[in-house]
């Protein structure tokens, strides 16, 4: 199911509006800069990734409204021009698909977002890592990012307090779903997929015995 007549060709993370600061940001140091570029690459990286069939078809509407969504890519992409919407009710089937704990792994990136971001733009990466988590390959690359430490930045930069609260280095998509599962008072809050993974002994070591403790640590590369 296609969100507009003619699919979009999300940018991809060498093309020029990648690079394109927010109004309003154009004395932003080059630190901000890159971490600014980092995002839309993560935004868009979701979207492709949904459009090509690597993430759930929910992936594809970010889990916002869709006039969110369209008034997001007129602002991140301009380049794409205006894009033409679903059907109200074909949209909604589209969200109906979401994950049962989609909404809460949002609002728990809203909840501790760097003070002073932009808001919006919180909402919008907070959509797009709550979506790349339910993917069934690493995180770092169902954000179509270069690896774990792009992830790293991108949860610094934006939400700094949930990222010092990862100090024993859990890999970053079963770190979020521990703390998930923390506020929630649950513990079969795990990353959908990662029992098929290649690497989930390594992730989950403790998975050969009787149970999943999600808040051991382990310090190895990125989920």
């Amino acid at each position: 199911m296609k969100i507009v007549r003619t699919s979009p060709r999300w940018p991809a993370p060498s093309q020029s509006g990648m690079s394109r600061r927010m109004p309003g940001r154009d004395r932003e140091d080059a630190g901000a800069a890159r971490d600014h570029t980092l995002m839309l690459r993560a935004i868009s990286g979701v979207l492709r990734n949904a459009q090509c069939g690597e993430l759930p078809v929910f992936a594809w509407t970010l889990g916002l409204p869709q006039q969110a969504l369209l008034e997001m890519v007129e602002r991140c992409f301009p380049e794409l021009g205006a894009l033409e919407g679903l059907s109200d009710m074909q949209y909604a089937s589209l969200k109906a698909a979401q994950p049962p704990y989609f909404q809460a792994l949002v609002a728990l990136l809203m909840t501790r977002r760097t003070a002073g971001v932009d808001e919006h733009v919180a909402t919008w990466l907070a959509h797009a890592i709550a979506a790349a988590c339910h993917g069934e390959r690493h995180l770092w690359e169902d954000l179509d990012l270069g690896g774990r430490d792009d992830v790293s930045r991108l949860l610094e930069r934006y939400f700094h307090p949930l990222y010092l609260a990862n100090s024993r280095n859990l890999r970053w998509k079963r770190f979020l779903f521990a703390e998930l599962g923390a506020v929630l008072g649950r513990t079969d809050c795990l990353p959908p997929g990662c029992h098929r993974c290649d690497q989930h002994r390594v992730c989950f070591p403790e998975s050969k015995a009787q149970g999943v403790s999600v808040h051991d640590g382990i310090d190895q590369e990125e989920h």
